[in-house]
């Protein structure tokens, strides 16, 4: 459990640095950044399967990453997810699709360990599915009216569900998606 929270932390704090980032820096900053971070991140996690030790790296790999699992993947697919939604919607929409991604995975998975009692699909529980929709829904509505941020923020919860892709690449598309189609409603 101590594991997965500051697993979770990294991933809350490191995802709102990255909608900050993106929001402060400009749509054509970012996505140059954004390309340089993934380039490197695909290199560091081949030269880390290769079996190469890179001591910073090699020491968040094993601090932070599961086990059983390409290194870095979670990272890099958080990144491109990232990057994504930022070609597709643009700087504004990207940092609050990535807020809620931060906000939505890293909730409902510490709540749903610790407090989780009703199961919904594998490890999921509905404990914790609330808790990360609401901790979305709070931080997205600083930014955005609720009636725009509520749609988004239950589709995210639905795709942290059931997605059969990483997460972190879906939930961005998906956030940024129902925000643009919800903003042209309202």
């Amino acid at each position: 459990m101590r594991k997965e929270t500051e697993r979770n932390l990294v991933h809350l704090l490191m995802g709102t640095a990255l909608a900050c980032g993106i929001l402060l820096s400009g749509e054509s900053v970012s996505i140059l950044a954004l390309s340089g971070i993934l380039l490197a991140g695909v290199t560091l996690s081949l030269l880390a399967l290769a079996g190469f030790r890179i001591p910073v790296v090699d020491w968040f790999l094993n601090r932070m990453e599961r086990k059983n699992v390409r290194p870095g993947k979670g990272t890099i697919n958080f990144f491109l997810g990232a990057y994504a939604c930022l070609v597709l919607f643009g700087p504004y929409t990207a940092f609050v699709s990535v807020l809620i991604l931060s906000f939505l995975d890293s909730f409902s998975t510490v709540c749903g360990m610790a407090f989780g009692r009703v199961r919904i699909r594998g490890k999921k529980t509905f404990e914790g599915t609330l808790a990360g929709f609401l901790s979305a829904l709070a931080v997205s509505s600083l930014f955005l009216p609720v009636q725009t941020t509520l749609p988004a923020c239950a589709a995210s919860s639905l795709t942290e569900l059931y997605s059969p892709v990483d997460d972190n690449i879906l939930i961005p598309l998906v956030a940024g998606t129902v925000l643009t189609l919800t903003a042209t409603l309202f």
